[in-house]
């Protein structure tokens, strides 16, 4: 079915045959990875969506997936077709929000993606900042992990990724300005038995109590790697937990300790109510910072976004806390309370 190119023609009746179900069931389909989940989670039924990918696959005269037994992947015709259809998506779903944006009275809006680290240490203090110096700018936060979050921001529906900055595995259209490194560290809540220890080593931290992210996420992998390459292993079964609130929780109620990054729990470490246990953590560096589309304008209001970032960023790093982006280095968990 492959094409060398299409008429002019045929992009009139291209452009006069496509619907905005086509989009969708595109979209699905490179996200669910079958063209049955797609449907499941579109609402229709398999043949119908089958349907549409083929129509659009006989507009274009391109076959737009690769069959495969792991399932269906955009090819290179694919990928750029569905990047063009989630920004036509975006910007048709964004109406309702318009909408609601200019009956409040409200300027304009910033849709942030943030993962799990930044989301809990670093972004209350920046909307918290942001509201204060632009009243009139509409703030929406997405938190998910950054394979997901990195699709909406190709697609337009997020406008900007905050944290943790994964080495990408192949070349994408996106800016990556590092801002800050967010080492690893043992936390404990401020009245651990840790803390009345004359030196906490690594046989008394390889029999006390942990929670930690679950192995799922990407934190919990590199939690799991640290503690290997740190002697830390411990003897017992940590609890495994998805949920930061839950990890806090545990930390404030229980003799437990965890370890994760210093920014997921920096507000509780800048109030004094968890410690760092002073046993310092070697990792590769942890750089994070912001994530952009490349090749477009960045809107004001993202402008402004970004500055009161950097501004809550160097904050954070003044407390010590928190480190300044740097050359690449080997790096230990560096404070010790």
């Amino acid at each position: 079915m492959e094409a060398a190119g299409m008429s002019g023609r045929s992009y009139s009746l291209f452009h006069q045959r496509l619907r905005m179900r086509q989009l969708r069931v595109l979209v699905a389909v490179a996200e669910q990875g079958s063209v049955l989940k797609a449907a499941r989670m579109l609402g229709m039924t398999q043949p119908a969506a089958t349907r549409s990918l083929l129509e659009v696959e006989d507009y274009l005269g391109q076959r737009l997936f690769d069959r495969g037994p792991r399932g269906m992947t955009p090819n290179r015709h694919g990928d750029a077709v569905i990047r063009r259809a989630r920004r036509v998506l975006a910007d048709l779903d964004g109406i309702p929000s318009d909408i609601a944006l200019l009956d409040s009275g409200l300027s304009e809006a910033v849709t942030v993606g943030v993962l799990i680290s930044a989301s809990s240490g670093l972004l209350p203090r920046v909307l918290s900042r942001f509201g204060q110096l632009h009243p009139g700018i509409l703030i929406s936060v997405v938190e998910g992990r950054m394979h997901d979050l990195l699709a909406q921001l190709a697609g337009g529906q997020v406008d900007l990724v905050l944290g943790r900055l994964y080495e990408p595995p192949t070349v994408d259209d996106f800016v990556r300005e590092p801002l800050y490194h967010e080492p690893l560290a043992i936390v404990a809540r401020a009245g651990h038995p840790a803390f009345l220890r004359s030196d906490v080593d690594a046989a008394y931290l390889r029999t006390a109590a942990f929670v930690l992210p679950t192995l799922a996420q990407r934190i919990g992998q590199d939690v799991d790697l640290a503690m290997h390459e740190n002697g830390l292993k411990p003897e017992a079964p940590p609890v495994r937990a998805s949920s930061t609130s839950f990890i806090r929780e545990m930390l404030f109620a229980t003799d437990h300790l965890t370890m994760l990054s210093r920014l997921t729990l920096v507000g509780d470490l800048v109030r004094g109510g968890l410690r760092l246990v002073p046993h310092p953590i070697a990792t590769a560096p942890r750089p994070g910072g912001i994530i952009l589309r490349a090749g477009t304008a960045i809107p004001p209001a993202v402008r402004a976004l970004k500055h009161v970032v950097e501004a809550c960023i160097s904050e954070l790093v003044a407390t010590g806390f928190l480190e300044p982006h740097g050359p690449p280095a080997r790096r230990g968990a560096g404070r010790r309370d």
